[in-house]
């Protein structure tokens, strides 16, 4: 059994608190080393960027680089984020750069659930990031999340594809990219409309041609 956050005993939580604030001061100290060292060029960026709501996605692959691009958010944010206590460390990551609600629930962990409890606070206006193959994969495959919360809420997708000129990559299953020091990042922005039921299949192969399948 997987312990998620909201449900682990009384006695660990304020094991799970420390633990949580110490890595996640340990992920802020590299996203700050990366934020002042890495040139980033912005490509296609929409000119209402700043005030038009989306709801953004890019590869599981290009996490820490998103971060790296698009946090401090300048705005509050409402995030899904998989709810394993061993999660905690992003869970506080977030909460500083800028996510004000965080809804718990990832593939197999209450997903649908929480993909549904996001769609008041989007329709509503609040801007959101979901990973189309996270977090279990298979990578760079296009599942329903993004189409089905951009469906019931009307709000545009914004896709975003990161190309590095040097990184690393992690021996995980997504093969996670963390460019390094001083190399450059470019960022390629692909905005589009709304997602509708008779368009879903046309947008999942669009947002993939536009991540970079």
């Amino acid at each position: 059994m997987t312990w998620r956050v909201d449900n682990l005993p009384r006695a660990l939580r304020p094991l799970l608190w420390l633990e949580g604030h110490l890595a996640a001061a340990l992920l802020f100290l590299l996203w700050a080393l990366l934020k002042v060292t890495v040139r980033v060029r912005h490509i296609g960026r929409p000119t209402d960027d700043a005030a038009v709501s989306s709801i953004e996605c890019a590869w599981h692959d290009s996490l820490l680089p998103y971060f790296l691009i698009r946090m401090p958010y300048p705005r509050p944010y409402v995030w899904m984020n998989h709810p394993a206590w061993f999660m905690k460390p992003i869970h506080v990551l977030l909460g500083w750069m800028g996510v004000d609600e965080l809804v718990l629930g990832s593939s197999g962990h209450g997903g649908r659930a929480a993909l549904a409890a996001l769609i008041p606070s989007v329709r509503a206006g609040k801007p959101t990031f979901l990973n189309p193959d996270g977090p279990y994969g298979p990578a760079h495959h296009v599942k329903d999340g993004v189409l089905d919360l951009s469906t019931a809420t009307g709000m545009r997708v914004l896709a975003l594809r990161f190309d590095y000129s040097a990184a690393l990559r992690l021996p995980t299953w997504d093969r996670k990219f963390i460019p390094l020091p001083f190399s450059r990042v470019d960022v390629v922005y692909t905005p589009m409309d709304a997602v509708r039921p008779d368009t879903r299949e046309t947008f999942r192969l669009e947002i993939g041609r536009a991540l970079g399948i």
